[in-house]
């Protein structure tokens, strides 16, 4: 069978009718993070980084004086100039020969087959830009807690201390490349043959030869997340130390940080308290949305239950998402997101202001020239894909801050 030109045409329509007419509208209430944040405006866009200005610090010198004296001096606050990569998301879609023709056949439309693979497909996509959302932009799935040959036990997803039981991200039929744990030698690239989520185990295709401690990284067939770059999510941003975005760090460009030397503790009503006064004494701003593990909302609700401290039903976030809850203080009430891709044993307290989505190309079709869908050389399909250019760009640091070690519950979302 040979796929014709019309047929390719009308697939194509179908497509890009399904994604603005469908797709579109819909809420994914497991990607609400990326929903949250304005664009990036006033940068600058060289064709392989944005160049964009930050105010670091406000301005002082205001002063009272008497009668004929002299005013204060001219200030202004401290601004620097920050730079951020873009990275480049993609997910690749196929349609056999055999679906399309007979849904055309039996039901006179193309649709019932280009749908179910387009929901698949834009619902994996989405879901890898949410994850990224939080990456701390190295790469970094998991880590390796034993090397069994062709299985392999995972922990620490995004490799990070307490981070999470270390198989959630991964999928059967993803391609992944291991490396040593400080990143300078790269071991074999293996496909994932299954994931047994409860055991937190791979079957790889081949060994990929590696020793406790290694961390996992998403692959193509000539390269990896490691090398071509993540996103710079809340891990990498909302962090107290290192250069960030070019900037130098300072203490006006970092970020609250409550940890506790990777020992797990109890979430309590006194730490929140400290994160947000302290938020507050750096940047003169109050977080206006927390994000973190459902996990962590239920333990911090289980504490506050019988004062029914938590309530977050009368408020809608951006895109029509409602929170799970609120927590209050005496500023008045900030919404909890609870986030299934979040870092385990993390609560981060954000103001959205603070960060910009940066979108060369949100996320779309790739039809540089007309066609959303071609044939697959020698094979009875068509494929496409769609691709996203962007980044996370944090234009003020210090108005966010995150709780580490946080007692967590495990919850299997692949049960």
């Amino acid at each position: 069978m040979a796929v014709t030109p019309s047929t390719l045409t009308e697939l194509t329509d179908l497509a890009k009718d399904y994604f603005t007419n469908v797709w579109a509208n819909q809420t994914n209430p497991e990607t609400a993070l990326k929903a949250q944040f304005a664009s990036l405006q006033g940068s600058n866009f060289t064709g392989k980084k944005w160049i964009f200005g930050i105010k670091s610090f406000i301005g002082g010198a205001s002063s009272n004086a008497g009668a004929n004296k002299s005013l204060p001096p001219a200030d202004e606050g401290q601004y620097d100039q920050g730079e951020a990569n873009v990275v480049r998301t993609y997910t690749r879609m196929a349609l056999d020969g055999l679906a399309i023709e007979v849904t055309k056949r039996q039901q006179g439309s193309f649709r019932p087959a280009l749908a179910e693979t387009m929901s698949d497909r834009l619902q994996a996509h989405d879901l890898e830009v949410n994850r990224q959302m939080f990456c701390a932009a190295d790469g970094k799935l998991c880590d390796v807690l034993t090397d069994g040959g062709t299985t392999q036990t995972l922990e620490n997803d995004y490799s990070v201390a307490n981070g999470g039981a270390g198989a959630r991200h991964v999928y059967a039929g993803d391609l992944v490349e291991f490396y040593d744990s400080g990143g300078s030698t790269q071991r074999t690239g293996v496909t994932i043959s299954s994931v047994d989520y409860g055991a937190n185990t791979v079957v790889c295709s081949a060994d990929p030869v590696t020793t406790a401690g290694d961390f996992m990284t998403r692959a193509t067939s000539d390269t990896d997340n490691k090398i071509a770059g993540e996103a710079s999510g809340l891990l990498a941003s909302v962090e107290a130390s290192t250069t960030f975005e070019t900037i130098p760090i300072t203490s006006n460009w970092k970020s609250v940080v409550l940890a506790n030397g990777a020992v797990l503790r109890a979430i309590s009503d006194s730490l929140v308290m400290q994160m947000i006064e302290t938020i507050r004494a750096r940047s003169r701003q109050v977080p206006n949305l927390i994000v973190t593990s459902p996990g962590i909302v239920l333990k911090y609700s289980e504490l506050f239950l019988p004062l029914r401290r938590l309530d977050g039903q009368d408020v809608q976030l951006k895109g029509g998402y409602k929170p799970i809850a609120a927590v209050i203080h005496a500023g008045g009430a900030i919404p909890v997101l609870g986030d299934v891709d979040c870092p385990g044993s993390r609560m981060f307290f954000l103001n959205t202001s603070a960060f910009r989505m940066a979108d060369v190309v949100g996320t779309e079709w790739a039809d540089m020239d007309g066609a959303t869908f071609d044939r697959v050389v020698d094979k009875d399909a068509i494929e496409g894909y769609i691709r996203k250019y962007w980044n996370l760009i944090t234009i003020q640091r210090n108005a966010n801050g995150v709780i580490e070690n946080l007692e967590d519950l495990t919850l299997d979302r692949h049960a």
